[in-house]
């Protein structure tokens, strides 16, 4: 049996809550392009820039991403680094950027929006991150407090999804 990163038995302390709020996920369309896309999609575009320019020209970039998604595990734990909806409600992609500390990709960006009630469906339980969370998912730096009501969790179901956002 593989061990979730956040799994008692490595670190026995941190519980885990049931969330309170709609909470969203940014990523880069490349992320998205390698992670996301499902399979018989992605072949079909060469780079994760043929996605993006295919994206732009869309109507609504947002649902034609949300057409494409794969419907497995949509995070993974070591990714599953989640902010309160409302926290970055508004914010275009260099705002986000900003905000998030998003300095390894540029905008546009999508946002996965979970609403708590589909989080509390699924069994998506939250927990404030530790410095330890960063060694999985090999992130250089990170600071408690950048962002405030920042949550992690185990993998994140694509039943959690309630809507993808477009942030150019």
């Amino acid at each position: 049996m593989a061990l979730r990163h956040c799994d008692s038995k490595v670190v026995p302390d941190l519980a885990l809550e049931q969330p309170t709020c709609d909470y969203a996920r940014c990523i880069s369309v490349e992320a998205f392009w390698q992670h996301n896309l499902l399979p018989e999609r992605r072949v079909t575009f060469v780079t994760a820039k043929d996605y993006l320019h295919w994206l732009k020209l869309q109507a609504d970039p947002a649902a034609a991403a949300h057409n494409d998604i794969s419907t497995g595990d949509i995070v993974l734990a070591p990714h599953s680094w989640l902010v309160p909806a409302t926290s970055i409600a508004g914010l275009n992609g260099r705002s986000l950027r900003a905000r998030l500390k998003l300095n390894s990709s540029d905008p546009p960006y999508l946002v996965f929006v979970f609403p708590v009630a589909k989080l509390d469906a699924a069994g998506v339980e939250v927990r404030e991150p530790r410095g330890i969370d960063t060694v999985p998912a090999r992130h250089v730096q990170w600071s408690s407090g950048d962002v405030p009501d920042e949550r992690i969790d185990q993998d994140i179901p694509y039943v959690a999804l309630g809507r993808i956002e477009w942030r150019p």
